[in-house]
């Protein structure tokens, strides 16, 4: 699980996530400790969870979830013998240092009919477009101080994230936002969780160029 209040809104992602996945057989990739995977389990028929660090797998393992195989490889180097209905790719490409070639090996992992479900922070969000008006970045695609502790190398918005998918021979099926953030992290963190839920809610009523994060669900 995340720290802060990064960790809060996982619960918003697995719904983004579940809200868009095809049952049968899941590829999650970047599976971490398996907090993903561990929600998804009861909703879906077989989950395979792959990720590089073997410390956490091993603590993903110790979840002892019937339905999920927990897999330390490389993304580069996993070779399953069946493709997938579904891959799950949650904030995963601001991370990588090539994201189309990851969104072609997704590709490569799925179905003809399945589909890659993806997710990921927003450029645009309200909080990093507060950010660029208050002289904290110069630009919504700049890395910020949050940016920079968590590793990513990237900050998507709709139009780019698109142009990645199209380079990898994706085809976008639907496109979606996730959750309404005005402040930074640690403000938003102080917050009590019905104001954190009301942000959810009322981000369902907003365009998705102003929420945090992103989702699109893709196929062939």
């Amino acid at each position: 699980m995340r720290a802060g209040f990064n960790g809060r809104l996982e619960k918003y992602r697995i719904l983004a996530i579940k809200n868009n996945l095809k049952n049968g057989e899941i590829l999650d990739v970047g599976c971490a400790d398996g907090v993903m995977a561990q929600a998804l389990a009861p909703h879906f028929k077989y989950i395979t969870a792959i990720d590089g660090s073997a410390e956490l797998i091993a603590k993903a393992r110790k979840l002892k979830l019937k339905n999920v195989d927990f897999i330390c490889t490389l993304f580069e180097e996993f070779k399953p013998k069946e493709k997938f209905d579904s891959v799950i790719l949650s904030d995963i490409l601001e991370h990588v240092s090539n994201p189309v070639a990851l969104l072609r090996l997704a590709r490569h992992w799925l179905k003809a009919d399945g589909r890659v479900v993806l997710l990921c922070p927003n450029a645009n969000s309200i909080h990093r477009q507060i950010g660029v008006l208050a002289g904290l970045i110069k630009d919504v695609h700049d890395l910020n101080s949050t940016d920079k502790k968590v590793g990513h190398r990237r900050v998507y918005d709709i139009a780019r994230l698109k142009k990645d998918i199209a380079k990898a021979g994706l085809r976008v099926k639907k496109v979606g936002g996730m959750f309404f953030k005005p402040l930074a992290n640690d403000q938003m963190d102080e917050l009590d969780d019905s104001v954190v839920e009301a942000f959810y809610q009322i981000g369902k009523s907003l365009p998705p160029d102003y929420l945090t994060e992103i989702y699109v669900q893709c196929g062939k």
